[in-house]
């Protein structure tokens, strides 16, 4: 899991401009994303990396700027 402050770091990585995507809403798109990491040898593409996870929570982000929340939503 990813801490608040390693989603600053990675986002900051990524040049990511934090007056247009909420800090929150990466933190919670960082560690979602980890489902494409090692937890699922089947569906892994990033084996864990930060900047890899970072890049698919900003490609949906970028999409949809509150895409994690209502991800929750969907999924309760």
């Amino acid at each position: 899991m990813f801490s608040i402050e390693d989603a600053k770091r990675i986002g900051d990585q990524l040049n990511i401009d934090w007056n247009v995507v909420d800090i929150n809403e990466f933190h919670m798109g960082l560690n979602v994303e980890l489902e494409h990491g090692s937890r699922d040898t089947n569906t892994d593409v990033t084996n864990n990396d930060p900047i890899l996870t970072g890049k698919i929570a900003l490609a949906h982000l970028n999409e949809l700027p509150d895409y994690y929340t209502k991800l929750k939503k969907i999924e309760e």
